[in-house]
């Protein structure tokens, strides 16, 4: 996984975070209690694979000069 799509990945588990943690203040039911935990397990999780990811780092190429 890259970096980019982890944080692409991190910033919708936070939204369906939000929205279910809304949504369970509002309505006190047991589901949105269980999403809100489940998106903010798979949010914090995204932001490990983002931060454990490796920078892509440039490949060394052999250039020859034309005289």
């Amino acid at each position: 996984m890259t970096r980019a799509v982890a944080l692409r990945a991190f910033f919708i588990f936070a939204a369906v975070t939000i929205l279910s943690a809304v949504t369970g203040l509002a309505s006190q039911s047991a589901i949105a209690e269980v999403l809100f935990l489940v998106g903010g397990s798979l949010a914090a999780l995204m932001l490990f694979f983002m931060a454990t990811a490796l920078a892509p780092a440039p490949i060394p190429v052999r250039v020859r000069r034309r005289r």
